[in-house]
């Protein structure tokens, strides 16, 4: 029909549709999907947030944006639109299941007059010309053979490759409007930190004041990235936002992926590390906040506490009391 698509989903409805996430993206059909990030029924049901769901999809061929706020998320539902409007790469939008999408606060609405005029209405005409029509018939969704069917898989490349050029294109269009302006991948911090802290989600706001407090209060050198842009992944700008200082990193995911090598934003951030000949690096990761449980300042300051030992837990859990596998950190009250 030529429309565009959008959903708001999470948990297990959110898997439900990964087989057709796969098609979405491998025909390049423009989507946004809003999820309210929430865990996964496993050893019992649990509907409380953290990034189980959204990290299932991650291979699925969509871009996937994160945001920490209320505020944020209005903006950067708005890029996500305007990105997949462009590009037609379907885009999956998250943000923290209740911590975020509960949350009760005041947010300046963007005025839908002033989303008009953010539209390529050019890419809206193309798309709309690209609804199945008898009148000019074309062919899509076809069956392929060993042939071909890897070409084609490689073919979709040259999508991917400039699509945090267009993220980072379309956020300045919105922040000249809003003057709200959302990097994707931002450090804040002591400039020349020595310690560090890579997050994604509302947990990053946690961190940061924590880590300001840090600097303030205690002197000393510690800062965090937060990353919002977790598809594609784009390690030069991960890159340019870690300070050259750092020599201790340390990742936070809010997911468990059993029997991995590392969670999903750990895997990221050493495989960038690694390609960048950063060997002088020390990168350990850790999971918090499962099933929406709390994640605190003190919390924080136990994961820097643990990074600063001359040999820290390299694999480590926050905000437990871990009598089995005996993986989490002390805390502090």
């Amino acid at each position: 029909s030529g429309a565009f698509g959008s959903t708001f989903t999470a948990s297990q409805g959110l898997l439900l549709m990964i087989p057709n996430m796969f098609k979405i993206s491998g025909e390049l059909l423009p989507c946004v999907m809003h999820v309210a990030a929430r865990a996964l029924a496993g050893q019992s049901l649990s509907i409380f947030g953290d990034h189980s769901d959204v990290m299932a999809c991650r291979s699925t061929g969509w871009a996937m944006l994160a945001s920490e706020s209320v505020e944020m998320t209005q903006h950067q539902a708005l890029i996500s639109h305007l990105v997949t409007m462009e590009a037609r790469v379907p885009v999956q939008h998250f943000f923290d299941g209740f911590r975020t999408s509960h949350e009760v606060n005041k947010v300046k609405l963007i005025k839908y007059d002033t989303m008009r005029e953010f539209i390529d209405w050019e890419a809206v005409k193309k798309h709309h010309e690209l609804a199945l029509n008898p009148k000019h018939p074309h062919i899509q969704g076809t069956s392929q053979g060993p042939d071909i069917f890897f070409q084609c898989v490689e073919a979709g490349n040259s999508s991917y490759d400039s699509l945090a050029d267009l993220f980072e294109k379309k956020a300045k269009l919105v922040e000249a409007k809003t003057g709200h302006s959302y990097a994707l991948y931002a450090y804040e911090g002591c400039p020349d930190a020595t310690h560090a802290i890579v997050v994604m989600g509302s947990g990053a706001v946690t961190c940061s004041e924590t880590a300001e407090y840090l600097i303030k209060e205690r002197g000393l050198k510690v800062g965090v990235l937060k990353v919002r842009l977790f598809r594609p992944w784009d390690r030069q700008r991960f890159l340019a936002a870690l300070p050259p200082t750092v020599t201790r990193l340390c990742v936070l995911d809010r997911t468990k992926e059993p029997g991995s090598a590392g969670e999903p934003l750990f895997i990221e951030v050493t495989a960038s590390l690694h390609f960048a000949a950063r060997h002088d690096v020390v990168c350990i990761g850790g999971r918090y906040g499962l099933g929406s449980k709390e994640f605190t300042p003190n919390h924080v300051v136990s994961i820097f506490e643990n990074l600063m030992q001359e040999t820290p837990k390299a694999r480590f859990t926050v905000g437990i009391n871990d009598d089995v596998t005996h993986l989490s950190l002390p805390v502090g009250e």
